[in-house]
């Protein structure tokens, strides 16, 4: 396999137009952190920066310290400006349109070691964050200060950034130069696993894969992308060969002419494997089909992988921002694209915590994988087979540490949201309902009516998802306890998206039978998969 480039954007807008968003306030929530070779520190100090008059402060201090991805980049480490908090702030008005921006940070930063860590840290940032200002900053310093001096330009010299190259001489009246006080995060967690009994509770594990192309409009098997993507088909393909694939006539290598690729596996224990891959050309600029798609599969998923550009932080935000969710659904993410914990903020658990009225922080149904450092196309296949793999083979479950000994050590693979995981080896979840799994297919008004068998006292969950192999279809789950449903508002499912993802939860206070119909509500045929099973507290 030859080597690739780093998963890298081309470009965005300077950071001082309005790459880095300003906030009223800073971010609150917080998360754990796991990894197998990193511990994550706090980096607090007082720094300086030079603006443009009327500018956010919030936004221009994010803006002065991108910068530090590059600086820690040169050392393995990664800053997590999602979660930085800022006090202090002050400013004053200078000449020219100018003004003067003091303030103290707390930074978070993944630091590329488990032992010897720092109690001090040399920053070293451009002092202006105006657009004139970090103009002039690339020019003068670009050629000596940057790891890849030919690629640095204004929309992206914060990532080449290496302020402590041989050769590089930034003038004193050009930076800020702090001295921050380091101190171990008391948010470092280590042998957590996955919660293997959520992802399992309904007895299938579905799974969306999204692979970016290195160049945006390629359609040549040699692009970094559609190579990992079709490599990752291929592994999907050894892994489980009995698999129904969609389409059944499935290229060796499917390319850009087959971008949406399905698998169906039947596991032992009567238990399935439901898994999409997606190719796109940029997740950020993706077409409203791809919206659509992607929407109608993230409801009901167990796992969300991303393996492509980062985009600089843009592909990262329209993914997360582009998925949708059930409540109570636990989910995975892996982020892998160039230092995704460096973006990484609270999109996800933002976008989730209105579901859940038990989970104000949005965390206790999500962990977040990501890489501090970056990520290599070449890798991207084995990485998402190394997560799925590990979950498939839940009777022998790994920590999130072994599951990273999976992947390329060069990415520095890291975990958050885990500080809630109950999950161990040996388990004991007590008698459970089988469960219900039923297919089928209505069109327009068509129904079909289901029942269980007589269930004992307990809290259930009837939650419907779209066939992935038969996309675009609408169909609604009507429920009542005790008897048919009537066809109406008062027995309908919530729905979490305009086609067949619904979700009922249902407490039964003495034994009894759940009556469900699933009707049509579109023209053309609506596949679909519904799925019952016990809920676990």
């Amino acid at each position: 396999m030859r080597f690739l480039p780093f998963a890298l954007a081309l470009a965005l807008p300077t950071v001082a137009l309005g790459c880095v968003a300003d906030s009223s306030s800073p971010t609150s929530q917080e998360d754990d952190f796991t990894s197998a070779v990193s511990t994550l520190l706090d980096f607090d100090f007082d720094g300086e920066l030079v603006m443009t008059a009327g500018s956010g402060p919030r936004g221009s201090i994010r803006a002065q310290l991108l910068f530090m991805v590059g600086h820690l980049n040169a050392e393995g480490g990664a800053p997590r400006l999602g979660k930085m908090t800022l006090t202090n702030i002050a400013t004053t008005a200078m000449p020219n349109g100018l003004s003067q921006v003091r303030y103290h940070a707390k930074l978070p930063v993944a630091w590329p070691s488990k032992a010897s860590l720092p109690t001090t840290y040399e920053l070293t940032v451009p002092k202006r964050t105006d657009a004139a200002g970090q103009g002039d900053f690339v020019k003068r310093y670009a050629k000596a200060c940057a790891d890849e001096p030919s690629d640095a330009n204004v929309s992206n010299y914060w990532y080449h950034y290496r302020p402590r190259l041989a050769g590089c001489q930034l003038a004193p009246a050009d930076v800020t130069r702090v001295t921050a006080k380091v101190t171990k995060s008391p948010l470092n967690a280590a042998s957590k696993y996955p919660e293997y009994h959520r992802v399992w509770e309904d007895d299938s594990l579905d799974v969306v894969a999204v692979f970016g192309k290195y160049e945006e409009g390629a359609t040549s098997p040699s692009d970094a992308g559609i190579e990992a993507y079709d490599r990752f088909v291929g592994a999907m393909r050894g892994a489980f060969p009995k698999a129904a694939t969609t389409p059944a006539a499935l290229p060796e290598l499917p390319g850009a002419a087959t971008p949406d690729v399905t698998f169906d596996v039947e596991l032992d224990g009567g238990r399935a494997l439901h898994l999409t891959a997606l190719l796109v050309d940029k997740v950020a600029t993706a077409p409203a089909s791809f919206d659509a798609r992607f929407g109608e599969l993230t409801p009901g998923a167990d796992l969300v992988l991303y393996a492509g550009h980062a985009g600089l932080g843009a592909n990262m935000h329209a993914l997360t921002q582009k998925a949708r969710f059930f409540p109570q659904k636990y989910q995975l993410f892996f982020l892998d694209g160039c230092d995704t914990f460096a973006y990484e903020d609270d999109s996800l658990t933002v976008a989730r915590a209105p579901l859940n009225p038990d989970d104000p922080t949005g965390a206790k149904y999500l962990d977040v994988m990501m890489n501090s450092m970056p990520a290599y196309f070449s890798s991207m296949p084995d990485a998402s087979m190394a997560v799925l793999q590990a979950l498939v083979n839940d009777a022998q479950p790994k920590t999130y540490e072994s599951i990273f000994k999976g992947i390329d050590a060069a990415q520095n693979v890291v975990v958050v949201g885990e500080e809630d995981n109950v999950f161990t080896p040996g388990l004991t979840l007590g008698a459970r309902w089988d469960g219900l799994y039923e297919t089928g297919s209505v069109t327009y008004k068509e129904q079909k009516a289901i029942v269980t068998g007589m269930l004992p006292a307990g809290k259930y969950v009837f939650s419907m998802v779209p066939d992935p192999a038969a996309p675009g279809g609408d169909a609604d789950v009507y429920l009542k306890v005790g008897g048919a449903p009537p066809i109406d508002k008062t027995a309908k499912c919530p729905s979490y998206k305009a086609n067949s993802n619904e979700r009922c939860f249902v407490t039964l206070k003495a034994p009894s039978k759940v009556y469900m119909t699933v009707v049509g509500d579109k023209q053309t045929s609506s596949e679909w998969l519904l799925r019952g099973f016990q809920r676990i507290d």
